[in-house]
């Protein structure tokens, strides 16, 4: 009837007030937006108010002097390196191989985990990669994997954890392989294969792909899958001609057993690599190896044949602009592989020797690496860049039909971002903002599936104290197993 009083759709939680970025195809942006979420999902995004006008919320957020965006997504990450930030020399390294094998426990695997994962979630990172095998981690029992997914589990974020075992011709882990575990108060160390490693992260894939009510998700992660091949910095490694079958019948063997579990292929491949793969392997091996669910960690250095290959296959690609690749092979090729058909994200590679998991710091420094390779600011604008941690990123680990943009159906995976601070006023053109002035610390709430897991800087999921003062508790034991001295800055 004429006056009659609407009645509002009733929806779990209510988000208005903020400056919105939804990330969906247009780029869609609202001064004053809001979003609507029932369940695990969004329900609405668009006007505050239209929004008020048509829903009631159980809960209601004020995101007054606010950024709302979906949840950042980190495509490359490695598991351990959480513990050991700090202990890096110029000429000896770290100590990530002796101490990861011969000094850890699950119990210092999950405590690692954990604190990662919290350190994500403060951070506004809703979706993390980590490779907990090869490279290196830790696959000689399916323990350490396990005991990953169940921490990442549990602070309540979404992680694609990466298991796999050591690369056969660049180990990062003394010959015979072998690793060490606490029984009965006893260190006992035991050799093991690469057989044995590779069923290791089939019974992880098995126990803890899809867990978490799909939260946790599980991809091979083969360390090197077509070689490392360079002169310069690291591994300069040379491959002999019996060499070639094995390579060849490891990484079919990793292609097999991705499309029979249904999971992601995650590895390193840098400029020369694809180039030897196309000469040895033959290129119908290497189309079929790679593709769109291939991750390609770095691709530092590739030549304009291997762009060509990787965007032919759809491959995608994480880059990692904090990290020394760049010095030993030039800055990834990022606007020929997009220009080729390649999904490119932008990641932390995260968390040591020199980096934290804030992927807001890396966003301007991948842009900046292009503008110094053309010597323009007219390559990479800010906006691309922000679609290379959300729904790029998500398109990266296949879940961009799930996660990375904020549309009526997806997961609410959404941050809030204080935009109260002194560097972030006056408010002015907010992808600008984003991808130069916002730093991981800005974050303020953060949303996974609907659940709120941080607000106002206060985290929910899991006592932030006690992860912190067990990560502590399990660094020094594994410290005091250790001679670290080299090691000291």
């Amino acid at each position: 009837p004429a006056g009659a009083k609407r009645v509002k759709e009733e929806v779990d939680l209510l988000i208005t007030g903020g400056a919105l970025l939804t990330m969906d195809d247009a780029g869609t942006m609202y001064e004053d937006g809001g979003i609507a979420i029932r369940g695990d999902r969004v329900v609405a995004v668009g006007r505050s108010s239209k929004l008020k006008d048509e829903y009631s919320g159980d809960e209601t957020l004020d995101a007054k002097r606010k950024a709302i965006m979906p949840g950042l997504v980190d495509t490359y990450g490695h598991a351990g390196h959480s513990l050991i930030g700090g202990f890096h020399n110029p000429v000896h390294g770290w100590p990530a191989g002796r101490l990861y094998w011969h000094a850890t426990t699950d119990r210092w695997w999950y405590a690692e985990a954990q604190l990662a994962a919290t350190e994500r979630l403060r951070f506004g990172v809703t979706t993390g990669a980590s490779i907990i095998g090869s490279t290196p981690a830790r696959t000689d029992s399916p323990v350490f994997g396990i005991r990953n997914a169940e921490a990442y589990a549990k602070v309540g974020i979404r992680a694609v954890l990466g298991v796999g075992p050591p690369d056969i011709f660049i180990p990062h882990i003394g010959v015979p392989w072998s690793g060490s575990f606490l029984e009965n108060g006893e260190w006992v160390e035991r050799e093991f294969t690469y057989e044995e490693a590779l069923a290791n992260s089939v019974e992880v894939i098995e126990k803890w792909h899809g867990g978490a009510d799909g939260r946790i998700r599980i991809a091979l992660a083969p360390p090197y899958i077509f070689g490392r091949h360079t002169q310069r910095g690291r591994h300069g490694t040379q491959y002999k001609p019996e060499d070639i079958p094995v390579m060849v019948e490891k990484a079919e063997e990793f292609r097999d057993l991705a499309d029979k579990h249904g999971v992601q292929i995650h590895t390193h491949i840098f400029g020369g690599s694809v180039d030897f793969a196309l000469e040895h392997f033959g290129r119908e091996t290497v189309e079929r190896i790679l593709g769109p669910d291939v991750v390609i960690a770095h691709g530092n250095g590739l030549n304009p044949t291997e762009v060509e290959i990787i965007g032919k296959t759809q491959s995608n690609v994480a880059t990692a602009p904090s990290t020394a690749e760049n010095m030993w092979y030039g800055y990834p090729p990022i606007p020929e592989l997009l220009e080729a058909g390649a999904n490119v994200s932008i990641s932390t590679d995260g968390s040591a020797p020199r980096f934290s998991f804030d992927l807001f710091k890396d966003i301007s420094r991948a842009m900046w690496h292009q503008w110094m390779r053309f010597s323009t600011q007219d390559v990479l604008p800010g906006g691309k860049a922000l679609r290379m941690v959300t729904i790029d990123a998500a398109k990266a680990l296949g879940m961009d039909h799930e996660v990375g943009s904020l549309k009526p159906g997806k997961k609410a995976d959404v941050i809030l971002i204080d935009l109260d601070r002194p560097h972030l006023t006056p408010t002015t053109y907010l992808p600008h903002l984003l991808t130069f002035y916002v730093n991981g610390n800005d974050v303020e709430t953060v949303i996974v599936g609907g659940e709120i897991l941080m607000e106002e800087g206060k985290i929910w999921s899991v006592d932030e104290g006690e992860v912190m003062k067990l990560a502590r508790t399990e660094a020094e034991k594994a410290f005091d197993l250790v001679d670290l001295d080299d090691f000291r800055p």
